[in-house]
């Protein structure tokens, strides 16, 4: 297949180049390649030609089984995601050689491919962390509450053994048995509160942790600017972390719950506008990566009042499009920095020839028209009614077209 005409964009640059696939892999960049006899060709002009985006994400409800992961595959499709890595704390959980394999399974059967994540722990002792690791999971998912001391200790050595990333979600649970950020916002609202320490006091416990056992962290939702100044604080320490941040808190505020809109229900719940802003403010440097934070849920679950609500969005089928028009569009990143969020931080991570449009990468890339629109028609979804810049036309997995 020859991608002609259209305009490269990718974590180190953006260009005027044509791409050649052969067989699963990207074969030739350069500004004029000429179709070769029989060859299929797909005309790019005026088109962007990206790297297919990665993120973590859970099945509907948590649940995973074939039909979820299917419908995930689907939305992933249209919002440009090309990979996803599966977090492991599910229906059933990811904590077994023959769970992993089920899921490999079902990555060559689905449109996009699925990563296994590991839990660290279950039944309060440490799971099999090489044999599952050696099965294909891809990293290991921390819950910190769940695990202190030395089995901390010793899941950092498994990862520096192995050579594979922890993702912690950094909260203190006895602070966060709450809804919403700890504000004037929570108290005129009379709901219960989770305080920034519940998040800050956790990732300096890990960040030490990281600095010490010289392994590879990345922490999941971080939203508070102190966890980022601390982030930062180890890393000129030489810890090894990349501090994640959902895209959706670099858009909404806690004010737009005023009306307990349950939309805008998430975990980590939403900020102020001065952390927001501060957020944005570190897209340049101290944020490594974004989430779309997939978590969908029924809607029989998200339609209640806002205590009993589930937490959780459903933005993958348009997670290009949303990041392109609320931070490429409006100036706050370029379209080469999104893409080194999105695709390449997380390819690099996790060990994945993904990420970035060179020859012998993985050919898994999106077609994007950054002139067309795309519309959001989802009643639960607090983008609901948005015609959002951009549109993804294509996604190619493995050289083949699945959108």
């Amino acid at each position: 297949m020859l991608l002609k005409n259209g305009t490269i964009c990718d974590y180190s640059q953006e260009r005027k180049a044509d791409v050649r696939i052969e067989s699963t892999l990207i074969k030739e960049v350069a500004p004029s390649l000429s179709p070769k006899e029989g060859e299929e060709v797909l005309d790019c002009t005026d088109k962007f030609i990206l790297p297919a985006l990665i993120d973590i994400s859970y099945p509907k409800n948590k649940s995973l089984c074939r039909k979820t992961l299917q419908s995930l595959s689907q939305k992933a499709l249209q919002g440009g995601v090309g990979s996803v890595l599966l977090r492991p704390d599910s229906s059933p959980s990811i904590d077994s050689e023959a769970i992993i394999e089920i899921v490999s399974s079902l990555d060559s059967a689905l449109s996009v491919h699925f990563f296994s994540s590991i839990l660290a722990t279950k039944d309060d002792s440490l799971t099999q962390i090489a044999s599952l690791i050696s099965t294909g999971a891809r990293a290991i998912y921390l819950h910190s509450p769940d695990i202190s001391g030395y089995a901390l200790h010793k899941v950092a050595q498994y990862a520096k053994m192995l050579n594979v990333p922890i993702i912690a979600t950094a909260q203190e649970p006895s602070l966060c048995d709450g809804v919403i950020s700890q504000s004037e916002i929570s108290s005129t609202l009379g709901l219960p509160s989770i305080p920034s320490i519940s998040q800050t006091m956790e990732v300096a416990r890990l960040s030490e942790m990281s600095r010490f056992s010289e392994t590879k962290w990345i922490f999941d939702a971080i939203t508070h600017p102190q966890s980022l100044k601390i982030i930062e604080t180890f890393k000129a320490m030489g810890a090894e972390i990349l501090a994640q941040t959902p895209i959706h808190h670099l858009i909404f505020t806690h004010d737009d719950i005023k009306d307990y809109d349950t939309r805008f229900k998430l975990l980590p719940p939403l900020v102020s506008e001065e952390e927001r802003d501060f957020l944005r403010d570190c897209l340049d440097s101290r944020i490594d990566m974004l989430t779309c934070l997939q978590s969908d849920s029924y809607n029989s679950l998200k339609d209640q009042v806002f205590e009993n609500a589930s937490f959780g969005i459903n933005a993958f089928g348009f997670y290009f499009p949303l990041g392109f028009s609320q931070l490429v569009k409006q100036g706050i990143i370029s379209l080469s920095r999104f893409s080194q969020m999105t695709s390449y931080a997380q390819a690099k991570c996790f060990s994945l020839n993904k990420g970035e449009i060179t020859p012998q990468k993985d050919a898994d890339i999106i077609i994007v028209d950054l002139q067309a629109k795309t519309e959001v028609n989802d009643s639960f979804s607090p983008y609901h009614g948005e015609c959002l810049h951009s549109k993804v036309l294509h996604t190619i997995i493995e050289g083949e077209v699945r959108l």
